[in-house]
């Protein structure tokens, strides 16, 4: 039988009675050096064959199937020659930004465009990377402008056991998140200073594991495509243009707007009075500029770097919260880009009345169609030409 070197096999008589390892039969007992080699081995076998065999599959592999992702990400590989924008961010693009709106006011000023809402809810970076680079996997010959949210990279998994949190973790996702937590384990053990005990330090590197886990479980899922073999047979019985069917939804219809929480439209209670007290902060003083940490400026040039690559240009948009602080990118970058900035609650009065919101984070659909208007003008003043003084 073979003898694996890792394998926990009985004790020789020999060995029972107290004989040591070199009393062993040399021609049989495996060496330490051999066990290396053995191992050695299997990794490079690994290496060479089950990674690149998994990468293979996983390229011919249908995208998983995870809800309102995938609608809009085939959409857009499909239709995407139809568009010459789209919109990039969380619920606060997805709810917020109504593209018939929006198309109408930049026509009426002279830029006529077409624009497609491809914000899911939910969405934080460094998803938002993620989709994106799928997004602009094809060339669009038409994609000109590229509207991004600007977003804090997050590392709490809040849907935890979903397709949802799986699907976005690839290899380069995964190294993003994996460096944040271990900078914020730095930050978090720097804040509890030198007198804090030993079990408050444990603490703080226990939870960095602990997500540092439950990220690489979900990168590894994702390497060996576990789970994909059902969602590949599920296709195949699919009818003949089921698929395409679905994908026709009033999302699409919509060009991937749809109204915030449905029929929820006003604040009350302890929802509105909370917000009035953050209104309230920001009339007294404005938010501020936070240029956050390095990784989440480096996912932020990513998705900068994958727009340059497909031709367009990217416009960065800061949605109106009431928030103290609003990420922004660093000081010398700021200079270069272009921000449309939404958070000055004097001069963006419409989408801060409560009348016009839904809770701190975001607007109803009559403060997004006052965003849509605004954000169309200010597209209309940064593309149109201006004539030149005599």
């Amino acid at each position: 039988m073979p003898r694996w070197p890792f394998s926990f096999s009985q004790k020789s008589p020999a060995t029972a009675e107290g004989a040591t390892d070199s009393t062993r039969n040399p021609e049989t007992a495996p060496t330490t050096r051999q066990a290396i080699r053995r191992i050695a081995f299997v990794a490079v076998v690994y290496l060479l064959v089950f990674v690149p065999g998994c990468a293979l599959v996983r390229h011919w592999l249908p995208f998983p199937e995870v809800s309102m992702v995938r609608e809009k990400i085939e959409h857009f590989i499909r239709h995407g020659d139809d568009y010459d924008i789209i919109f990039i961010g969380s619920s606060r693009v997805h709810s917020q930004v109504i593209p018939a709106i929006f198309d109408k006011i930049a026509a009426a000023n002279g830029v006529p465009v077409k624009s497609y809402n491809a914000g899911i809810a939910g969405m934080v970076s460094p998803e938002d990377s993620y989709v994106l680079d799928q997004l602009l996997r094809v060339s669009h010959r038409r994609l000109r402008w590229v509207f991004l949210e600007v977003q804090r990279l997050r590392t709490v998994l809040e849907q935890e056991q979903t397709s949802r949190s799986a699907y976005w973790h690839d290899t380069t996702r995964f190294l993003l998140v994996a460096r944040r937590l271990f900078g914020q384990a730095i930050e978090n053990q720097a804040q509890l200073g030198k007198e804090s005990t030993f079990s408050a330090r444990c603490g703080v590197w226990t939870t960095m594991a602990g997500r540092l886990c439950g990220h690489a479980r979900y990168w590894f899922m994702r390497e060996i495509n576990l789970g994909c073999g059902t969602e590949v047979l599920v296709r195949w019985l699919e009818l003949p243009g089921s698929h395409e069917d679905n994908g026709r939804s009033s999302k699409e219809k919509d060009a991937g707007w749809s109204p915030s929480r449905g029929a929820i439209q006003q604040m009350v209670g302890e929802g509105r009075a909370r917000y009035e007290r953050a209104y309230a902060d920001r009339l007294a003083e404005p938010a501020v500029k936070d240029r956050g940490d390095a990784v989440s400026q480096e996912s932020l040039e990513h998705m900068l770097a994958a727009v340059a690559k497909a031709g367009a240009k990217a416009v960065l948009i800061i949605p109106p919260t009431p928030v103290a602080r609003n990420f922004y990118p660093t000081v010398e970058r700021e200079k270069e880009l272009t921000i449309l900035d939404f958070t000055d609650v004097h001069q963006n009065r419409e989408l801060f009345i409560p009348e016009h919101r839904i809770d701190e984070d975001h607007i109803n659909t009559t403060g997004a169609q006052f965003f849509t208007e605004d954000l169309a003008r200010r597209f209309v003043e940064l593309v149109k030409p201006h004539p030149q003084a005599p």
